[in-house]
């Protein structure tokens, strides 16, 4: 199978649980990047320093959207695997997003473009970041796969159909 249908198939297969995440992201990004804001143009922190702070604030609560809200996953989180993927993804956004950054805070002292630069890096990070909530962290939980192996699983809501939504019957 191509990778184009089997994008499509996920996408027609998963299409709730796309937009759950697409408006958590949203949330993260306008969380993050006021942060990101208030600490560059009030507090006067340099824009590294801003999108450090920003970056740690506004995933704290998008890990718990996303485990919660987007994938339904819930019982005791598993900090050693879940938790520690789910920022080690994020910090290849950081990374990306501190560089890019940094080089526009060396071109230029305009806030605008500070912000285009990190929103740019954290989204290019944005689908691999939701492959690996999928495929690894809280998609594996729904479909009986926990993260750490048998044993440890996270059963989905009663009535979860595979996209995360409830069955039609249960609605």
């Amino acid at each position: 199978m191509s990778l184009i249908v089997s994008a499509r198939a996920h996408v027609m297969d998963n299409w709730r649980r796309l937009l759950r995440y697409c408006g958590t992201s949203a949330v993260g990004v306008v969380l993050g990047q006021t942060i990101l804001r208030v600490g560059y143009d009030l507090f006067g922190w340099s824009a590294l320093v801003s999108n450090l702070v920003a970056f740690v604030i506004a995933n704290i609560p998008v890990y718990f959207l996303y485990r919660g809200w987007v994938w339904h996953s819930s019982g005791a989180t598993q900090w050693g695997r879940a938790v520690l993927l789910f920022w080690l993804v994020s910090l290849a956004g950081l990374a990306l997003s501190s560089l890019a950054v940094a080089l526009v805070d060396s071109a230029t002292s305009n806030g605008w473009f500070i912000t285009a630069a990190s929103v740019g890096a954290f989204g290019t990070v944005w689908l691999v970041k939701y492959a690996v909530c999928d495929r690894y962290l809280f998609g594996a939980l729904m479909e009986g796969e926990g993260p750490l192996g048998e044993g440890h699983v996270t059963p989905a809501p009663p009535g979860a159909a595979d996209d995360g939504t409830q069955s039609a019957d249960l609605r």
